[in-house]
């Protein structure tokens, strides 16, 4: 009976993974034109906020790339969370879950070439992967922490 507690709980830490990948894939449907028309109205959005806006933004104020960012933080989580589900599985861990994302990200771009008013670019794959290793990165050094934390606690005691 173990075996299928131990099927489930594998599942279960699938699911945050599953649902980051469903989500990138989701704003991935979108249509260019969709897209420009909720950056436009974000841009409006953070004008209306921002204290100079009844002014003229100086010419060195950066221009955000909303879809950019929205880009790295999908694929961060993405990252983070299929580590996560193979966190148990071997030192090889990070690696896979790098590969993992880059080849969705590589399916992402090959989805959205298909999606009117968008195109696919090896650049955002390049992008979209560097953003999940951060989050790889960043799990791998918490283990690692809560790992030395935990040794020493239990060498201590």
């Amino acid at each position: 009976m173990r075996f299928a507690s131990d099927g489930r709980q594998a599942l279960l830490r699938w699911l945050p993974a599953i649902f980051f990948a469903v989500t990138i894939f989701m704003f991935s449907s979108r249509p260019g034109k969709e897209i420009s028309d909720s950056y436009h109205s974000l841009s409006a959005a953070v004008r209306s906020i921002s204290p100079a806006s009844s002014q003229q933004a100086p010419a060195s104020s950066p221009k955000i790339d909303w879809l950019k960012v929205g880009h790295g933080i999908g694929y961060f989580c993405l990252g983070f969370t299929v580590l996560y589900a193979l966190t148990t599985r071997s030192h090889w861990s990070p690696l896979a879950a790098l590969v993992i994302c880059s080849l969705y990200a590589i399916t992402d771009e090959l989805h959205q070439a298909m999606i009117p008013g968008r195109s696919a670019a090896s650049r955002d794959v390049v992008l979209d992967s560097l953003a999940a290793l951060t989050g790889i990165i960043i799990l791998s050094r918490v283990m690692k922490w809560k790992s030395r934390a935990t040794t020493r606690q239990g060498s201590a005691g």
